[in-house]
């Protein structure tokens, strides 16, 4: 028998906070016995462990974690959110001193429940975001959050099935090269679709432009009809042929993934909330890739 879409939602807000509350030692009753994150394996107390002794000292001080977006596919037992925190590192981080300042933090992912408890995750946060707050602790970061975000009322909502099948014809328009023609048809004012603040198109186009061989595929997908969006894993594969994102064109394919939340209106695409792991195409062209810093705060 399934887990309740929010009985689901209910075990995610207690095992939040308890991160907020840093009750290590409660953490696990929420966890299978086997845990896996990211492609590593805990148990429910390594995983506690690594909370208290890795991730807590990173973050330093008084920190909380604040719910974005949760959205349930209670039949494949999983969750999609989005949660935000600021925090103050007390050691170093992406090889920055710390500097007194706070650092804004957004992080997405998926988690897959096995009985009613977490077995699986994935997470992503945008280093690149992270780095330039490091570098320049002055400069203003603000970041797109799906919460603040106001969809239009539509007069009739799609429901789950059409929002996959809209999606999936719109990573089609990448993978078979019809933006040109195709692009329209799947997205609400296609010059002015935004993607966490930049335009959406330009960052399709440059990227086929550096990876002209790019190939999408859908690795995890929910979509919510009450919301009307789409949360999305995926994997990119293909090798640059020109300077992109901190990539070369050294001859070496290269696979990195991202993690994306589309508001459909009106059965079209109107904002995206997106981040690409490019950290892992990196140290895929690098002779002697080292271990990628990650902060995760769950």
């Amino acid at each position: 028998m399934s887990t309740s879409a929010q009985e689901l939602v209910a075990t995610i807000r207690s095992w939040l906070k308890c991160v907020n509350e840093k009750r290590w030692d409660d953490l696990p009753k929420y966890m299978q016995p086997s845990y896996s994150q990211n492609g590593i394996d805990y148990t429910p107390e390594s995983w506690a462990t690594h909370m208290s002794e890795h991730v807590a000292p990173q973050l330093g001080g008084d920190v909380r974690i604040n719910e974005d977006s949760i959205m349930v596919d209670e039949d494949a037992q999983c969750v999609a959110f989005s949660v935000w925190l600021k925090f103050k590192p007390e050691i170093p981080l992406f090889g920055y001193q710390p500097k007194g300042r706070d650092v804004l933090l957004v992080e997405h992912g998926f988690i897959w429940f096995t009985h009613g408890k977490l077995s699986k995750a994935l997470f992503l946060i945008n280093n690149d975001d992270m780095r330039k707050q490091l570098a320049s602790p002055n400069s203003e970061y603000v970041p797109s959050l799906i919460s603040e975000y106001l969809a239009p009322r539509t007069d009739a909502p799609l429901p789950r099935e059409k929002l996959e099948e809209l999606y999936r014809g719109y990573v089609d328009t990448v993978n078979f090269r019809r933006t040109a023609t195709d692009y329209a048809k799947y997205v609400d004012q296609p010059e002015m679709l935004l993607n966490n603040g930049a335009p959406a198109r330009n960052i399709v186009e440059d990227t086929l432009a550096a990876i002209p061989d790019l190939h999408v595929e859908i690795e995890t997908l929910i979509a919510d009809e009450e919301s009307q969006r789409v949360a999305v894993w995926l994997k990119f594969t293909g090798t640059p042929i020109k300077e992109y994102g901190g990539l070369v064109a050294n001859g070496r394919s290269v696979g990195f993934t991202e993690h994306a939340t589309y508001q459909f209106v009106n059965g079209k695409i109107q904002r995206i909330w997106g981040v690409m792991d490019l950290d892992e195409a990196r140290q895929q062209q690098t002779q002697n890739p080292i271990k990628q810093h990650y902060v995760s705060v769950l």
